[in-house]
């Protein structure tokens, strides 16, 4: 199967998580499912919600198609892709590829590992609004199509919770309730 990894803090996941991975699956060309693969922690920005907390509301997001992966969190440590993807890489039945935000590009150099990385995995560009794709490193292909674009993050969904704005439409019914019922991000 040809199966593409979307990681992340989903620090909450949100519908633009979702609708990242439907349209990887409509867009790209024999791709067979789209793996939700949170980070225990991460390297570069903190995660306020716990792993348990963030795997809940991220089942609220799979499909037939879109399936939740907790290979990051189970290893229990800081999350590195370069990591991750030599674990995947040690299944020879599936063929593998990261997905990443346009916004995530410029600041590639900074992951672990980055050369071996863009040689270990095809990487897939998704276009985020307001960050053009200009030049792409090595073994990163963006994704092609009609594409929806959007500047919807967790950030803000945090920031409105924090505020005590609504989030809805931001994120599923489900997730909202979650939030609200675990007194997150407030």
């Amino acid at each position: 199967m040809n199966i593409a990894v979307l990681g992340g803090r989903f620090d909450p996941p949100h519908v633009w998580h979702f609708w990242t991975a439907q349209q990887i699956l409509e867009n790209v060309k024999g791709m067979d499912q789209v793996w939700l693969l949170p980070d225990y922690t991460n390297a570069f920005k903190p995660i306020i919600a716990l792993p348990s907390d963030r795997i809940e509301m991220l089942h609220c997001l799979e499909t037939g198609r879109i399936k939740l992966s907790t290979i990051a969190i189970a290893r229990e440590t800081t999350t590195y892709t370069v990591d991750v993807v030599q674990e995947l890489k040690k299944d020879p039945y599936n063929k593998y590829f990261w997905v990443v935000g346009s916004d995530v590009t410029a600041e590639f150099t900074r992951w672990r590992d980055y050369q071996k990385l863009s040689r270990s995995i095809p990487f897939l560009v998704i276009p985020r609004k307001d960050y053009p794709i200009e030049n792409l490193p090595s073994g990163f292909h963006r994704v092609e199509g009609n594409l929806m674009l959007s500047n919807v993050s967790s950030t803000i969904i945090r920031e409105r919770v924090k505020r005590g704005l609504t989030i809805s439409g931001l994120v599923f019914p489900e997730v909202e309730e979650y939030i609200r019922r675990r007194n997150l991000y407030k």
